[in-house]
């Protein structure tokens, strides 16, 4: 018997939300809870780089330098939080992540030179890293097989979520206090560790691996194991497929204002309601794939959704200037984008409890930080051969990612995996 199937006969949970316990209710809400303040710290100190700039008497070089070493550091955070989890818990992982970029930001309020603002955002590009892989762990171990997709949809979401909490402060706090004090304020995400103390159990199926392990008296090194017979071919496929999946995201969405703006000759206010409706249709395809992906498995949602935003970016290319069509399109092409929740989900089912946080955390910081390159790609390309081209590129990618997912393993039912790659 598959240990989702274990959970779900142990707790008497089936595949609707109103069947779930409220402690599974409670775990789905503390990794929700995580990502949404990773989204919130991340995209506030985006919001507030004019007045940081000028509250510091930085140039833009000089601050890019700060955006540059945080997500180096969010993408070391990701592979030694990672590793954490696998020793201490999840949950106390979890907590970690939160208290680390939460008391950096609170700590922003004494900032008052370079080099001290480089340090806190690397210290909370730790916290940061670490916070999506565990909390996907988190979820993968707690949630039955059969609503482990629509969970992990549920905590993907929560980015949008955080990223508009990080307005209401940029543009309704910081206006009063100043981006000091805006800051101070930004601390409170720390008191969400007490529900998760209290609310929130450990994961199970971790502690009876580590109780395991711990008996056993068995050296457990988790980088080791990710990269042995047993889990190399795994690991190398989701490094790539993950890679090729953010180059098809980043490429496309970094740039798409300015196309917008700059070749297209939209102002920024009809630029900002496209981007509006493409983020709605996100929202709605975040979630629709969640559901997909417990009725007829992960490789088939996430690969169809990938094919069809490449088609989606096909078609808004060609259609951009036709207005009959293209807010439906810009739905649709935000909608699609939901293949992102079902990596959660795909990756956490294809590693052991013991290492699943390290397999996680390794493989989505290494394919973040290899994504870096894509933005620069798209300027070359679109100096070469025009703007179109270059944005048709993440449509290639995305189709490329579409079929490599298909060469990872999907286990019976959905359920996680055990020791040695067979269904636990």
């Amino acid at each position: 018997m598959s240990n989702g199937s274990m959970a779900r006969n142990r707790n008497g949970e089936s595949g609707a939300w109103s069947d779930l316990s409220s402690a599974t209710k409670n775990t789905i809400f503390a990794a929700m809870g995580g990502w949404l303040f990773d989204a919130f710290d991340y995209m506030l100190i985006i919001m507030l780089l004019v007045p940081i700039m000028k509250g510091l008497h930085l140039t833009l070089l000089q601050i890019s330098m700060v955006l540059a070493l945080q997500i180096a550091a969010s993408a070391a955070g990701g592979l030694i939080m990672g590793t954490v989890a696998d020793y201490i818990g999840r949950k106390t992982a979890i907590n970690i992540n939160i208290l680390i970029y939460s008391i950096s930001a609170g700590l922003m309020f004494f900032v008052h030179s370079l080099g001290f603002l480089i340090v806190l955002r690397m210290i909370a590009g730790l916290g940061l890293g670490g916070q999506w892989g565990n909390s996907m762990t988190l979820i993968a171990e707690s949630v039955p097989d059969n609503y482990r997709g629509r969970a992990v949809a549920i905590g993907n979401v929560s980015w949008p979520i955080g990223t508009l909490l990080a307005a209401v402060f940029a543009f309704v706090i910081y206006p009063h206090v100043g981006w000091r004090v805006t800051f101070a304020i930004a601390a409170f995400p720390a008191l969400f560790v007490f529900y998760i103390l209290k609310f929130v159990p450990e994961s199970a199926m971790w502690k009876e691996k580590r109780a395991e392990i711990i008996n056993s008296r068995k050296t457990h090194v988790p980088y080791l194991t990710i990269f042995n017979k047993t889990y190399i071919k795994t690991t190398l496929v989701i490094v790539v497929t993950m890679m090729f999946t953010m180059f098809s995201y980043w490429m496309f969405w970094t740039w798409l204002p300015t196309y917008l703006i700059k070749e297209q000759g939209f102002n920024l206010s009809k630029t900002s309601t496209w981007l509006i409706v493409s983020q709605i249709g996100a929202f709605c395809g975040y979630l629709f794939n969640g559901w997909i992906q417990d009725k007829i498995g992960r490789r088939v949602a996430v690969s169809s959704f990938l094919v069809l935003y490449a088609i989606a970016t096909f078609l808004f290319l060609a259609l951009v200037g036709n207005y009959s069509y293209i807010y439906i399109i810009l739905f649709f092409l935000g909608f699609f984008t939901g293949f992102y929740a079902g990596f959660g989900a795909v990756i956490c089912e294809n590693f052991a409890t013991e290492v699943r946080s390290t397999g996680t955390g390794f493989t989505y910081n290494i394919a973040r930080g290899a994504s870096l390159v894509g933005p620069p790609v798209i300027v070359y390309v679109a100096t070469a051969m025009g703007w179109n081209v270059a944005l048709a590129l993440p449509g290639v990618f995305a189709i490329v990612a579409g079929l490599l997912i298909w060469i990872l393993r999907e286990t019976k039912c959905c359920s996680l995996v055990d020791v040695g790659g067979e269904s636990a």
